[in-house]
């Protein structure tokens, strides 16, 4: 069994990117989309999102769910239309 050698811990680097939590209203279909009956028609979703506010436009923001500093890159991003935003709010300081 090999053992890990001890290494120099790696220095703590703070995001660069603030952290929200946002509720907004998104659409919605049925999973089934052809002859929906009345009582089938859904109402829009309520989501709450957590993630990296990357961008803060006039008419929209951008979160993304996890940023890997390496390789300079984001997954889990989603861009939300501000209309469609009910609150939101800053998690943290950075």
């Amino acid at each position: 069994m090999s053992q890990k050698k001890p290494g120099k811990k790696k220095e703590f680097t703070p995001p660069m990117y603030k952290m929200v939590f946002v509720v907004w209203i998104d659409s919605c279909e049925p999973s089934d989309n052809a002859e929906v009956e009345m009582h089938e028609i859904p109402t829009p979703q309520v989501i709450q999102q957590i993630g990296l506010l990357v961008r803060d436009e006039e008419k929209y923001i951008t979160v993304a769910g996890a940023y890997k500093p390496e390789l300079k890159t984001m997954d889990y991003v989603i861009t939300i239309p501000k209309f469609a935003i009910t609150s939101m709010h800053y998690i943290g300081g950075v």
